[in-house]
C-alpha cells in the first residue's frame, strides 16, 4: 500500500476546503424571506381581556365593531391579566392587504363579552381599546406591539 505524498495531501486538503467554501457560498441565499411575523398584545391591566383583528378592504368606517359575534372559540382569544399573546400572521399577505385596506385590533373586557349581548356591545361600542393600522409603517411604528392599558 502506497502512502500519499505531502504535496498530494496538501492539494487534497486545499481541494476539500475550497469545495466546502464554494458549497456554503452558493447554497445559502443572501437574505432569507420573512414569511411570518407577529403582533404582541400585552395585557398590563388587572382584568382578563379578549382581542380580535378586523380588516376591511372596501370601506373606511372604523367606528363600529363587526356585526356578528367574531369568535368561534372565545378562550383562544383571551389574554389573562399580566400576560401577553403573540398573534402571528403572514408578512407578505399582510403587506399586500394593507395596500388595499386596513387592519384594526379591538381589545374588550373578557367578562363583558361573557355577560353582555354582542348587539349591545356593538351598538354602545363597549371596547377597551382599538388600534388602527393603515400602512405597514403604522405597524413598524408601534414595534409590532399593542399594550393595554
Amino acid at each position: 500500500m502506497q502512502l500519499m505524498s505531502k504535496d498530494n495531501m496538501r492539494n487534497l486538503f486545499k481541494f476539500i476546503i475550497v469545495l466546502i467554501l464554494l458549497i456554503s457560498l452558493t447554497g445559502c441565499p443572501e437574505e432569507f424571506p420573512e414569511l411570518d411575523t407577529a403582533i404582541e398584545i400585552i395585557n398590563n391591566s388587572e382584568e382578563d381581556i379578549i382581542w380580535f383583528k378586523s380588516s376591511d378592504f372596501t370601506t373606511s368606517d372604523t367606528s363600529k365593531l363587526i356585526e356578528n359575534f367574531p369568535w368561534r372559540e372565545i378562550k383562544d382569544y383571551r389574554i389573562e391579566k399580566g400576560t401577553a399573546h403573540l398573534h402571528e400572521f403572514n408578512l407578505i399577505l399582510t403587506k399586500e392587504n394593507l395596500d388595499e385596506g386596513y387592519f384594526q385590533y379591538f381589545l374588550l373586557s373578557y367578562d363583558t363579552v361573557q355577560l353582555v349581548p354582542w348587539s349591545r356591545i356593538r351598538s354602545e361600542n363597549i371596547i377597551l381599546k382599538k388600534v388602527y393600522f393603515e400602512t405597514w409603517e403604522d405597524m413598524e411604528a408601534c414595534n409590532f406591539t399593542i399594550t393595554y392599558p
